[in-house]
């Protein structure tokens, strides 16, 4: 198993999750819309691979990233495409003749400034064709659309386009998975390292997503996450002790791929030198994946979207966190007075910092960082 740090992983490289993904192809089955739900760096990428090479013999299953693409248009007209790649046309052959002709038989004419045309028709409304699409799959198989970064894109159309666009998109999903000539055609799965959740509870249009059935995807167990380490070290040729793997993991405290691998590969390059694992190594390990800014920038950068009083919020209620360690809700709820916000508005903020992976709350209302490795690094490269 290679260590693969901030990419999607695939084959002998995934770490399988049986029960995870037992509850992924059980919705599929029964036909039914899915969200995954899981802040950045859980897996969910790499859960849709292999939703795609595990599944490929029973479905016709297409993968597509859309985080690029910044239009309706030009979301509809990526769908289409995909649908229109050769590899994809290829994987046909022996699962869907209605759907292999049609695409067959659609030849391109003509390109041009106003956009692509068929034979002598007008330029295309990619929507409608992808629709039209949609209805030549055979009776007998059913179209997987595995949609990565999805609710990248709505939020790039929020700010490129305009709220309404938005809307209309996330109005159109529903409307196709919730027509009757195309249910039993078709499965939408939807993700994106953004909570899709969040995204539109910020415009107010949650009603087009609430016919999606929510899979969470949470960081591995103890028993998991040590597993984990231990393989990846042994197939790595390293020697752990399990009291290492512990102590290891408690640095972590958040078990998600991401940091695990991560911290796997530090310990490997300080591992050709020493020959050895132990704390002092690990903490080794730890201040040196700490100072590679490219590894936790995007936590930062994830801010961005927000206007600029949100995103001063939401950098002051996480620098308070990362200093004092915890905080409770009235001092965010005082922040939010001083950036001028709403109870609503904060609200929502801090939903999203949960959602997205930053902190946690705790039952006695107390506002921790899931893990002390971002803690640290964002009271070191943040805060101060």
């Amino acid at each position: 198993m290679a260590i693969i740090v901030g990419q999607a992983v695939r084959g002998e490289n995934f770490w399988d999750r049986p029960h995870l993904m037992e509850d992924i192809v059980d919705r599929i089955d029964s036909g039914a819309h899915i969200l995954l739900a899981a802040p950045r760096r859980v897996g969910k990428t790499s859960l849709m691979y292999r939703v795609l090479d595990t599944m490929s013999e029973e479905y016709i299953i297409v993968y597509i990233n859309t985080e690029a693409e910044h239009s309706v248009d030009a979301f509809w007209e990526k769908l289409f495409h995909e649908l229109m790649d050769d590899e994809f046309v290829g994987s046909l052959t022996k699962k869907a003749n209605n759907l292999l002709n049609k695409l067959k038989s659609i030849r391109i004419s003509e390109a041009g400034t106003k956009g692509v045309k068929f034979g002598e028709s007008k330029p295309i409304d990619y929507e409608e064709a992808f629709v039209d699409l949609l209805k030549s799959i055979d009776e007998d198989k059913k179209l997987i659309l595995l949609l990565d970064e999805f609710s990248q894109t709505i939020e790039n159309i929020i700010r490129h386009e305009s709220t309404e666009k938005a809307e209309q998109l996330l109005q159109a999903h529903r409307q196709i998975r919730q027509n009757h000539k195309l249910s039993g055609k078709s499965v939408f799965v939807y993700a994106g390292s953004i909570g899709l959740e969040s995204v539109v509870a910020n415009i107010n249009a949650s009603k087009h997503i609430n016919d999606l059935t929510n899979i969470s995807v949470p960081p591995l167990e103890e028993k998991e996450a040590k597993a984990f380490v231990k393989n990846l070290c042994k197939t790595n040729k390293m020697e752990i002790q399990d009291s290492d793997i512990e102590y290891l993991l408690k640095q972590i405290e958040w078990y998600i791929p991401f940091y695990i691998q991560l911290l796997t590969l530090e310990l490997r390059r300080l591992y050709r030198i020493e020959s050895i694992i132990n704390q002092e190594v690990i903490d080794r390990a730890i201040q040196n994946a700490l100072a590679s800014k490219k590894d936790f920038i995007h936590w930062e950068e994830r801010l961005n979207v927000l206007p600029k009083e949100k995103r001063a919020y939401a950098k002051e209620v996480l620098s308070l966190i990362s200093s004092q360690g915890e905080a409770e809700y009235k001092e965010l709820a005082n922040i939010a007075t001083k950036h001028q916000l709403s109870e609503d508005e904060a609200k929502n903020i801090i939903h999203m910092l949960i959602y997205d992976g930053y902190i946690n709350k705790s039952d006695d209302r107390r506002y921790r960082f899931n893990s002390p490795l971002l803690k640290r690094w964002w009271n070191d490269n943040v805060t101060n």
